[in-house]
């Protein structure tokens, strides 16, 4: 009998190849649901905002984007009437973005939309796939979050 585990390598590797079809999948869903022409990126903007309000320079380093792509994203946000400009009390020239009561309430409906429609295609999972799930998961958040600190700290500041 030969040992099936899989090493690092080749849990990355798998992750590697669903982790873009996952993003696809829930792009998709929120393109086809809604009657509003919300994008992913837009869902993704705004649970960055969510967790700590944030110039747009910092959004556009967190996204890896320029900041003209982030300001204009910020824009269609605003309009919408789900994020808000306010003075950044430290820099007086700088403005943070802060996600508004209907922001907050868009997120949360896409984000149970989201988690509805992939509980429907996880229902199919055995429950020894389930129970796996229950262990994995939990881990990969715990490396993912620790390494994502750690890269924010390497980052270098810029005036």
């Amino acid at each position: 009998m030969t040992d099936s585990r899989w090493t690092s390598y080749e849990i990355a590797d798998a992750l590697s190849k669903v982790i873009p079809s996952l993003g696809r999948l829930m792009a998709h869903y929120i393109r086809e649901s809604g009657g509003e022409e919300t994008t992913m990126m837009q869902v993704s903007v705004l649970f960055h905002i969510q967790k700590q309000p944030m110039t747009a320079s910092e959004l556009a380093k967190k996204r890896r984007v320029s900041l003209q792509a982030a300001s204009v994203l910020v824009q269609g946000l605003v309009e919408r009437g789900w994020v808000t400009r306010l003075r950044d009390p430290n820099d007086r020239r700088q403005f943070l973005l802060q996600i508004t009561a209907d922001g907050l309430e868009h997120t949360e409906t896409v984000r149970r939309q989201i988690t509805n429609y992939m509980a429907k295609s996880l229902d199919d999972l055995t429950a020894e796939e389930m129970a796996a799930a229950q262990v994995f998961l939990p881990g990969i958040q715990r490396v993912v979050n620790q390494q994502m600190m750690f890269e924010e700290a390497e980052e270098p500041y810029s005036t």
